[in-house]
This record gives C-alpha cells, structure tokens and sequence, in this order.
C-alpha cells in the first residue's frame, strides 16, 4: 500500500511541476507593493488589479480609475498585452522576474525609471 501512495504522489508532483508556466498566471492578482528605481511609490497598491483568464484575456485596474482589459501572452518569462478597449494603444511588454501559485513579480521600464509590481495572488 505504500508503494501504491509514494507512486501515486510522485505521479502528481510530476503533473503539476510539468504545468505550463503560463497557467500559473490565470486568476485574480492583487499589487501589494510598487518601486520605482527601488523606492516606494506613493500610492495605494490595493487598488492596482489584474485577472487573467485561460482565453488568455485580462482586465487591469489601477489608480486614478484607470481600466483597460484585452489578450495577454507569456513567454520565457515576459507578458505581452495588447490593450484591446483602446485604438492606437501600444504594446506593453513585461518582465516576469517571479511568478509561484502566490506571487507575481513585474518588472518594467518606464519613463523615469525602472518600476517593480509586487502582486499576490487574491
């Protein structure tokens, strides 16, 4: 009976360790700290908001009422979206420099600075 549950486990643990790294984006992700060139910056993380789903759409929700939603790509550890609530928006790319079941780390470049999103999962 032993051998039967150490195999079934194993079995398991290899399914999910073999998860497309893409699927651990999907659901609801909530920002609960924002650098810029390694500082804080001075706004309420909470209300910065991602959800992204397996038809690889997401909604985006920041400060100031801010929303856009559209389709979202990821790969080697950069997330490409494509605004589609807008015309003529650019491309946004970002660099994922940690993503878990619990954690999502961006990482972009803006005007100023480099900026950092740290995001838990809600």
């Amino acid at each position: 009976m032993q051998k039967f549950t150490l195999g079934t486990l194993l079995v398991l643990f290899c399914c999910f360790s073999c998860e497309r790294e893409d699927r651990l984006l999907l659901g609801s992700w909530q920002a609960s700290s924002v650098t810029e060139a390694g500082d804080s910056v001075r706004l309420d993380p909470a209300q910065i908001n991602f959800d992204f789903t397996p038809d690889n759409r997401y909604t985006f929700q920041s400060t100031l009422k801010y929303k856009e939603a559209g389709t979202w790509t990821f790969n080697q550890d950069v997330l490409t979206a494509n605004d589609t609530t807008r015309t003529n928006t650019p491309q946004r790319v970002v660099a994922v420099d940690k993503l878990t079941l619990d954690s999502l780390v961006l990482r972009m470049n803006g005007e100023a600075a480099e900026r950092t999103v740290v995001l838990l999962r809600k």
